[in-house]
């Protein structure tokens, strides 16, 4: 990558990071609990956590699948949350704090450097984040090397291959991308694949799989 490509992530990241702090005022009133909640039902099952188990959730957002988890680890193991928005993590303190919940660590970073900070984790949640970051291909990868062998990886996030209104208000608010294939990709890099397209109208999916073994 050259310097000019670096500065110029450099310069995405800040602007995402304003972008997310200002928008984690309104996030749970435009993103209820019940909008998602069928797709992070299904996203967290997924995962296979039981108690004492270490998740990874990037991003981690206002900590809205916090009561997800714990309905699997009973506040045992850690939950591991990533924002690159020191406003995100705010909200989700709160809640950490309002539930008692002794299992949650927060880390504001970006998801390029995250590697040296998380490793060996038993699974990883990556939730309405691929369609936004860029070089989503090498987010992937860069997060299954986390995962401790046979780790679960799970992706849930919108697709919509072809133009429609409901495409162009997401990538509005999101400022991502809606047509991505990273369920495509992922299928290429695990085991157990498996995916489900069923969610918000068909427009949300969540795909799973288990790190392939060395």
């Amino acid at each position: 990558m050259s310097n000019r490509d670096i500065e110029s992530n450099k310069d995405k990241q800040i602007k995402a990071a304003a972008y997310y702090d200002k928008f984690s005022r309104i996030y749970d009133l435009l993103s209820p609990r019940h909008y998602y909640h069928k797709a992070r039902l299904q996203a967290v099952k997924e995962l296979q956590l039981s108690k004492g188990k270490t998740v990874l959730n990037i991003p981690v957002g206002t900590g809205q699948n916090f009561d997800y988890f714990q309905h699997y680890l009973n506040n045992t193991g850690l939950i591991i949350g990533v924002d690159i928005s020191a406003g995100m993590l705010d909200k989700a303190q709160k809640k950490i704090e309002k539930n008692q919940w002794i299992n949650i660590q927060l880390l504001n970073q970006n998801v390029t450097n995250l590697k040296a900070d998380v490793e060996g984790v038993d699974s990883i949640l990556c939730d309405l984040g691929l369609s936004g970051f860029p070089q989503w291909q090498h987010v992937i990868d860069s997060l299954i090397s986390m995962l401790s062998p046979n780790g679960r990886i799970v992706i849930m996030d919108w697709y919509i291959e072809k133009p429609s209104f409901t495409g162009l208000l997401v990538q509005w608010i999101g400022r991502g991308e809606v047509n991505r294939p990273l369920w495509q990709y992922l299928e290429t890099k695990v085991t157990d694949f498996h995916v489900d397209s069923s969610f918000n109208r068909g427009n949300v999916f969540v795909a799973s799989g288990t790190k392939i073994a060395p």
